[in-house]
């Protein structure tokens, strides 16, 4: 028989219509969330148990957000927007909005088809103002550019397609402008040389380069232009005529002002500042360990080692190494592998020595808690863990006694710091209200602990108004703060403009350092507690942070060329106050001149920071918010008239005392996807297809349809699912009808109908480990439609448990580190005439080694077995998504309905054809090198841009057998010398690319056991 249209079903992955997948991580719903949602003019906030506070914060911040928006896009919204806030990350990334957990890099996200925003509280409400009026962004420009409503969206995405630097940088423009860390990243990037092309954007730069060329394009041409560009995007549908009809050039000219203007903001920065390694020695490379993150310097008591985190292994892991020449100590702690090590909290970091240097401590995500892990230095062991249930638990800091450890926790949307008695388990709060208390530090005499706090003149407990609000105080200017262990009394040591954070104790505890941004940058002071004295110690290119200080060393981390990397410097003392002058950037003179028209001329920052007073004036900081001063404080706008009834009135969503209507959660299924097509024929009568999915707004409820109608129901294809998603126990529902057909080499079309259902749970440990099971009833009828005639009839039921872990990490084209394994037990039991009767076992592991960042070596093991009557059959040979297939006989064998629907293809065996060995057991080996083949290649004629393309040695090895054949890896000829057996064995090259909507690869093998000329394999898909 030959095949006229074959469209390939392996039945045992229906029950993916239930959400079963073969490999992948899992998101986990530790928490029955209880939810609720407050409503303003504009959006729906949810929220859930003790949120209230959080959602009311975001409701305000919201409003004023949309209201700086609305004017600068000069677009009024025509729907609501959903925000859904979680009270810290750990619940954040129990998300079912988006079916992918997110990483803890990931503040916040924007789904585009309902225009969801969904967004985590972390403990600092500057933020998650920031946060807000990102996504925000999101959201209004998503409504702009592409309307409101699925089908609007998908058809407004699939004419404009906008690049992620005008994306991202857009909503890092419109809530930031620009600030001291953006700076910090720019001026690096134009110092070191690594500062991309607009069409060459990648990564963080994304983020603020994108955000850096709207700063430059409202500088030149006044902020009014950013509006005019998008509309003229819109009107025209390309970026590129958009910024033609809006500033009389395209990408590639902007790209090419926008280089030159950097260089004349950034470059006589070389002239009055230093590089770290000019005045600190560097006990870190990125550069050379290929990675990006060296940080959380802590130094041990005696001052000769230091922990501190990486993520050198690709996962961020704690390292100990030498404070003095930095060697190398070895890895106390490998994280992002196992549940009690989840998370190490690499944005807000902190490691703690004991102080009899036997222990450290540092917190961890642990399932759905943060947890305080006590580890055993010289056992790298893990003694002790603290769950004290909180939302989120950062920074902690060793008490000089021993017994007790200081933290910042945060609970309820309150970030507090607490102190943990090592005895007896129990914390208490040392401050107690709605401010930002972080990054603690206990003096080394034990008496006080140093913190960064948002409070401003807010020092004494009775001088807080009880219905004080956050989003009314000067939230977005941190200072650093002291309290009293004992008496728990605060003293305010800074108050300034500026922005200090990490502050560190002298060894006589009657000094602090911290990072300070003065003249906009990011530079060490020294605080002497006892004269109210600071000065500079540092006058550095790119910003420090996070120093340590331990006798007569002082370490930090310090941003510089592209990533953070740990430096000590000695005898810090040794720098006297005016012995370091600093001189301000080029963006600090500009503001401080007025020469940024359009930012909102603020009060004139005092140049010394002095020791704290109260006061009830509010000192503007106008280098992290420059937006009015309505917006920043949360104060709405007054409501102008509504387009539609679809916006509220505040007597609908306040009551009389002016506080939020709280509303009860209720299920509701609105679109997330709708596509179709429908037409008449007079021979085929009605025909269409159609796509639908629907869920409910928080994700936990989805129902999938989908059907493909040809002549009637017996001809067509159509399916439903449902999946329950709320709780961790994952559950699904599906029923199936699929219609095939096959033309024979007689001329007469035959039709197999598969129709069944299908039930799936799930159950995960973790992040990486799940036990999965599926049951799935099927039909399958096989007729001969030219003459009517039944040929073939199954009726099975099959079970498939399944063992899964996968702790991989992905580059361009395929996994580049970590292990992933699947392990199944897929049963077919007798049910009667038409049934089958077989028990399989299968087993899919695979590892990954990663060598010098591009350079990977992957081994992928698979074997199996399947036993009873009808055992099931394995085909060796070819590899996944074959474009130029062949087959060992010629055409695809689809005359066994048992062989086409209940049969297992094992791949990839290359230098082999599809059903090259054919039996009931196997095994497959697959060893592939993997490297990078060509970073990047331009071509004149056709004008194509290739990047990244990936090159690959391999040797794949397998072979399948029935029960009743002799296996044979080698066999003896008759002259004595030893050959292949029954064992394919391909060796080859290839070539790997990302292509953005598909990965092409191109593998040329040879077969080793049988010789003869290479074969290609063109083919479509990830590596394995």
């Amino acid at each position: 028989m030959r095949k006229c249209f074959f469209s390939l079903l392996i039945i045992l992955s229906l029950p993916a219509l239930a959400a079963g997948q073969y490999f992948g991580k899992n998101s986990v719903q530790y928490t029955n969330f209880d939810w609720r949602y407050i409503q303003s003019e504009h959006f729906d906030i949810y929220f859930y148990t003790n949120g209230e506070r959080i959602a009311e914060f975001v409701a305000d911040i919201a409003e004023s957000s949309y209201q700086e928006l609305r004017n600068d896009f000069r677009y009024d919204l025509t729907d609501r927007i959903t925000i859904i806030i979680y009270k810290g990350h750990n619940d954040f990334e129990q998300t079912n909005v988006a079916l992918s957990t997110p990483e803890e890099s990931v503040g916040g996200f924007t789904e585009i088809f309902k225009n969801r925003v969904v967004i985590p509280f972390e403990g600092n409400y500057e933020q998650l103002r920031h946060v807000v009026h990102h996504e925000l962004t999101h959201a209004v420009m998503f409504q702009m550019l592409y309307g409101a409503g699925v089908q609007s969206i998908i058809m407004g995405m699939m004419r404009l397609q906008l690049p992620l630097w005008l994306v991202e940088g857009l909503a890092e423009y419109e809530s930031l402008r620009w600030d001291t860390e953006s700076d910090m990243y720019i001026r690096d990037a134009a110092l070191n040389g690594y500062l991309p092309s607009i069409d060459r954007m990648y990564g963080f730069m994304w983020y603020k380069g994108g955000q850096h060329i709207l700063y430059y394009l409202a500088e030149k041409y006044g902020p009014q232009k950013i509006g005019e560009i998008l509309g003229k995007i819109k009107i025209t549908k390309s970026l590129e005529r958009g910024l033609k009809h809006a500033i009389g050039i395209n990408s590639k000219e902007l790209s090419e002002r926008w280089h030159k203007y950097v260089k004349k903001q950034y470059w006589p920065d070389i002239a009055n500042r230093q590089e770290p390694e000019d005045f600190a020695k560097k006990l870190t490379d990125h550069l050379k360990t290929k990675n990006f993150v060296n940080t959380s310097p802590a130094l041990s008591p005696k001052g000769d080692k230091i922990a501190y985190l990486s993520n050198k292994s690709d996962y961020f892991d704690i390292y100990l190494m030498s404070a003095i020449d930095g060697k190398s100590l070895g890895c106390l702690v490998k994280g992002q592998r196992t549940m009690n090590l989840e998370e190490l909290h690499w944005l807000k970091p902190g490691i703690s020595w004991s102080p009899d240097e036997k222990y450290i401590a540092f917190a961890a995500k642990k399932g759905p808690d943060d947890v305080l892990h006590i580890l055993n230095v010289k056992k790298r062991k893990i003694v002790k863990t603290f769950n004290l249930g909180l939302n989120g638990l950062f920074s902690p800091t060793w008490s000089p006694h021993g017994d007790e450890i200081a933290f910042c926790g945060v609970l309820n949307g309150q970030s507090d710091i607490y102190i943990l008695n090592l005895n007896t388990g129990k914390s208490r709060k040392i401050t107690n209200d709605i401010f930002s208390d972080i990054q603690p530090a206990w003096s080394p005499d034990g008496k006080f602990i140093a913190f960064v706090s948002d409070r401003g003149h807010y020092i004494n407990p009775e001088d807080i108004p009880a219905n004080l609000k956050i989003q009314h105080t000067n939230y977005h200017n941190p200072d650093i703060y002291i309290v009293d262990v004992t008496t728990q009394k605060i003293r305010r040591i800074t108050q300034t403009e500026f922005k200090e954070s990490y502050p560190a104790w002298s060894p006589k505890s009657d000094k602090l350092v911290f990072s300070c941004d003065k003249n906009g940058i990011f530079n060490l002071f020294i605080y002497d507690l006892k004269t109210a004295q600071q000065y500079p110690i540092t006058n550095v290119l790119t910003g420090i942070f996070q120093p340590s200080w331990v006798k007569n060393r002082l370490v930090f981390t310090c941003f510089y060329y592209g990533g953070y990397d740990i430096y000590v410097m000695k005898n810090p003392l040794d720098i006297k106050p005016g012995d370091i002058k600093l001189t301000d950037t080029n963006f600090i003179c500009k503001l401080k001149t007025g020469k940024l028209f359009w930012v909102k001329k603020p009060h004139r920052p005092s140049t010394k920071i002095t020791a704290a007073k109260s006061s009830d004036s509010t000192k503007v900081d106008y280098r992290h918010y420059i937006f009015g001063r309505e917006f920043r404080e949360g104060h709405v706008t007054p409501p102008r008239k509504k387009l539609t009834s679809i916006f509220l009135d505040s007597t609908q969503y306040k009551l009389p005392s002016g506080k939020y209507r709280v509303n009860k959660y209720k299920i509701r299924f609105t679109p997330d996807l709708i596509y179709g097509s429908a037409g008449y024929d007079q021979f085929f009568g009605v025909q269409g297809s159609m796509v639908l999915a629907i869920s409910d707004i928080l994700g936990n409820h989805r129902i999938n349809m989908y059907y493909d109608l040809f002549y009637d129901l017996r001809n067509s294809n159509y399916s439903v699912s449902y999946l329950y998603l709320p709780r961790r126990l994952d559950l699904g529902i599906g029923l199936f009808h699929f219609a095939n057909f096959y033309l024979t080499d007689f001329g007469t079309i035959i039709r197999d109908r598969n129709y069944g259902g299908s039930v799936y749970a799930a159950w995960p440990f973790d992040r990486w480990r799940r036990v999965s099971l599926s049951l799935i009833y099927l039909n399958i009828d096989r007729r001969d439609i030219t003459w009517d005639w039944p040929l073939y009839t199954r009726r099975v039921l099959i079970g498939n448990l399944e063992w899964v872990k996968d702790t991989t990490i992905w580059g361009y084209t395929g996994p580049t580190n970590g292990n992933r394994y699947n392990l199944s037990l897929i049963a077919s039991p007798y049910i009667g005439t038409n049934s089958l009767d077989f028990r399989t076992i299968r087993l899919d592991w695979r590892k990954y080694y990663k060598f010098y960042t591009e350079y990977n070596f992957a081994i992928r093991v698979a074997a199996g077995a399947s036993f009873g009557k009808n055992p099931q059959k394995f085909f060796l040979g070819g590899i996944d998504n074959w474009i130029n297939y062949h087959t060992k006989d010629g055409g695809l064998r689809i005359d066994d309905v048992d062989e086409v629907y209940f049969s297992s293809w094992e791949m990839p065996l290359r230098g082999a054809n599809y059903y090259e060995q054919t039996g009931t057991r196997f095994f497959l080996t697959n060893l592939e090198f993997r490297f990078p083949l060509i970073r990047t290649l331009v071509m004149g004629i056709p004008p194509i841009l290739l990047q990244h393309v990936r090159g690959a040695l391999f040797c794949d090895i397998g072979s399948a057998w029935y029960e009743n054949e002799k296996f044979q890896f080698f066999k003896q000829t008759a002259a004595g010398s030893l050959q292949f057996g029954n064992v394919i064995v391909g060796l080859g090259i290839g070539a790997r690319v990302n292509l953005g909507m598909i990965i092409f690869r191109y593998d040329l093998a040879w077969r080793a056991d049988t010789g003869g000329k290479p074969r290609s394999y063109f083919s479509l898909g990830t590596e394995f």
